[in-house]
């Protein structure tokens, strides 16, 4: 089992990288929040690895950190989530946001990774809700889900459907300090997008 890797990074590309580790080069596909946290070609790097070995194949994953790596057993663990969805949402979230989103139960969130379907997102806040995330989010991540459960999401959807970007909602509303109401949390969070245009 390859577990970590070190060496001179010598190819990087939208799909993953290549690492020279004593004269062999090692490819492992990586999301892109790893490739963006990865050097220049030719610097030395370490990349945390995941090997999956099927009848067909032998894939290995590379990751910029451990969190990383443990997210991405977590979401493997999830029936119908194989590797490459699973980088796919790591290419959309980080391993925070992640175990944010499934304190919170957020289906629209992981409903809106490219790939990822309603069915599955809900099937992933399911399986994932009962384990322990803090191997992979830091342990403040429970405690924002605890807070921006009901509310925060009842006020993301009603911002979302007034026609406001995923995104821009999100970002008004982590800029709002908790509320005890959804209608304060609208409030608070149009005062926030209307300052900004």
């Amino acid at each position: 089992m390859i577990y970590r890797l070190r060496g001179t990074l010598v190819e990087k590309d939208t799909e993953g990288v290549v690492i020279d580790v004593g004269g062999v080069g090692y490819r492992a596909s990586a999301s892109l929040a790893t490739l963006r946290a990865l050097p220049s070609l030719g610097e030395e790097c370490v990349v945390h690895t995941r090997m999956v070995v099927r009848e067909d194949a032998m894939l290995l994953f590379g990751f910029a950190g451990r969190e990383e790596r443990a997210a991405f057993d977590a979401l493997t663990a999830v029936s119908k989530v194989g590797p490459k969805l699973a980088l796919s949402i790591l290419s959309s979230m980080s391993p925070q946001e992640i175990s944010e989103c499934v304190a919170r139960g957020d289906i629209i969130k992981f409903a809106s990774v490219p790939g990822l379907g309603k069915k599955t997102a809900e099937r992933l806040v399911l399986e994932l809700r009962g384990k322990s995330l803090a191997a992979f989010g830091p342990e403040q991540a429970v405690a924002a889900g605890d807070g921006g459960g009901g509310p925060y999401m009842e006020a993301r959807d009603a911002l979302t459907a007034l026609g406001y970007r995923l995104e821009e909602a999100e970002k008004a509303l982590n800029d709002v300090p908790p509320q005890d109401s959804v209608e304060k949390y609208i409030k608070e969070a149009l005062r926030r997008i209307g300052s900004r245009r």
